[in-house]
């Protein structure tokens, strides 16, 4: 800083103004500035800034392994974080647990050891609660990714995407070309997520005055499951005419079960799955999927921790986004 001053012939107080809050200069100086900080190539040290401030200026995060994060959404969020962490001058330090106690006892020592300042939890399922409830307690700043099922939706900071209207938007697309019968694969076990979901698909077929008893199937989110289950509903004296899915990963599964009785996706029947994932691309025929917008989610997560990081008084914020449908061979042959 003290060479970028010297440069221009200005403080360093003047040059720290220029990169942190360039709005209390005059627009000429300011322009000379930042043209010396590009000439000398000088990037701000946010190790030192961290050791002047008493703040680490890094996020928690807590990584899963693959068979916890079916179709890379967790790890692609994470991307998205870290690319607007790096924008606002943080990090993002990630760990490992195996369980929530583990998780607990990590949060609570990179908390007090000074690791981070703040964290961004996913675990929203009813299992997971006593990590937000932890947090609560401590007061440690968090923003949820996905809702904090099993709370009261207010006390919490969260960032999530609306699965109900996802699975609308499917079963609109499945309407407007011209299937009547469509059934649905979802989760057995109730997480809130799975309900969410659910509910999307049942409120859009009593929309379209469609029937639903015994169009619904759920089970484990694997892809055995997924050709199980839809398999089971194709094999009845009047099957489906189109899929509706969870998750990518059923919707592969009911791929399969089609395609093993000869059925062609996408003329004969069609399939919708969630999370537009790097399997719905990488299936023959690529998949119809409900798209995350994770860049949005991860760049408002951010947004909401720095609120929380200021101090503010401000009331917790919630954040609903709507996803898009991305429409491929399964459902509209090319």
């Amino acid at each position: 800083m003290a060479m970028v001053a010297k440069r221009v012939g200005v403080s360093t107080q003047t040059v720290s103004f220029a990169l942190s809050t360039p709005d209390r200069l005059s627009p000429a100086t300011l322009r000379k500035v930042l043209k010396a900080v590009d000439e000398l190539g000088y990037r701000p040290n946010h190790a030192a800034r961290s050791l002047r401030t008493r703040t680490p200026q890094a996020v928690g995060f807590r990584v899963f392994p693959a068979h916890r994060d079916v179709g890379g959404i967790l790890s692609s969020y994470l991307y998205e974080l870290s690319v607007a962490a790096n924008a606002a001058g943080y990090g993002v330090f990630c760990h490992a647990a195996v369980n929530y106690q583990e998780e607990i006892r990590i949060i609570e020592e990179t908390f007090r050891r000074n690791t981070v300042d703040c964290f961004v939890t996913t675990c929203t399922t009813s299992d997971d609660l006593p990590i937000p409830l932890f947090l609560l307690d401590r007061h440690i700043p968090f923003v949820v990714f996905g809702r904090p099922w099993g709370l009261p939706m207010s006390e919490c900071w969260w960032v999530d995407v609306d699965g109900a209207a996802g699975l609308e938007q499917a079963v609109n697309h499945l309407v407007d070309i011209g299937h009547q019968r469509i059934a649905y694969l979802g989760w057995e076990k109730s997480i809130g997520l799975a309900e969410d979901r659910e509910s999307g698909w049942q409120r859009a077929m009593n929309s379209h005055g469609l029937a639903t008893s015994g169009m619904n199937m759920r089970g484990p989110d694997d892809v055995e499951t997924g050709r199980r289950l839809a398999g089971a509903l194709l094999d009845r004296k009047t099957p489906p005419t189109a899929f509706t899915c969870a998750s990518d990963t059923l919707a592969i599964g009911a791929l399969r079960a089609c395609q093993e009785r000869g059925l062609e996706p996408g003329r004969d029947i069609g399939i919708v799955g969630f999370d537009d994932s790097i399997g719905a691309r990488a299936v023959t025929p690529a998949l119809t999927s409900v798209a995350q917008p994770l860049e949005t989610a991860a760049k408002h997560t951010l947004r909401l921790l720095l609120d929380l990081l200021s101090g503010s008084d401000s009331k917790p914020e919630q954040i609903l986004l709507r996803p898009s449908l991305v429409i491929r061979e399964s459902t509209v042959p090319r």
